[in-house]
């Protein structure tokens, strides 16, 4: 019997504790996570070698989250990898925002990691081992 493979998420923040904590959670619970500071960084790594989930803060230096989703939408490699949107700055138009880029939901920050990693089980049709 071989060893499962550990599912391969995209973390996208630029702030350096919360990237950390994503990452270590993600890795705790069963995950291959890659963490970028930015979506300009994340994007050539996501077109190269798509991964399954793509968690991505919405408020970033220069490209924001939103797009970054559009981007992936648009090109064949990754249209249907989903995207999993933070903010801290939740409003109807952030929810319309995410809704137009077709991103999988969008989660408040702080963001408790339980609630990452249901969603995260949602979009994977899975259910990961949660750390917390």
């Amino acid at each position: 019997m071989t060893a499962a493979v550990p599912t391969p998420i995209l973390v996208v923040e630029d702030d350096g504790n919360t990237l950390t904590g994503y990452m270590e959670f993600l890795a705790s619970a069963g995950f291959n996570p890659t963490g970028v500071p930015d979506a300009t960084s994340a994007l050539p790594i996501a077109l190269r070698n798509p991964p399954d989930v793509v968690v991505t803060d919405i408020t970033l230096p220069g490209m924001s989250g939103f797009e970054l989703a559009a981007a992936l939408r648009a090109d064949e490699r990754t249209k249907h990898v989903p995207v999993i949107g933070l903010t801290a700055h939740w409003t109807p138009q952030v929810r319309s925002r995410a809704a137009d880029v077709k991103m999988q939901a969008i989660l408040l920050k702080p963001c408790i990691p339980s609630h990452l990693g249901a969603e995260l089980e949602r979009g994977l049709g899975r259910t990961c081992r949660s750390a917390v």
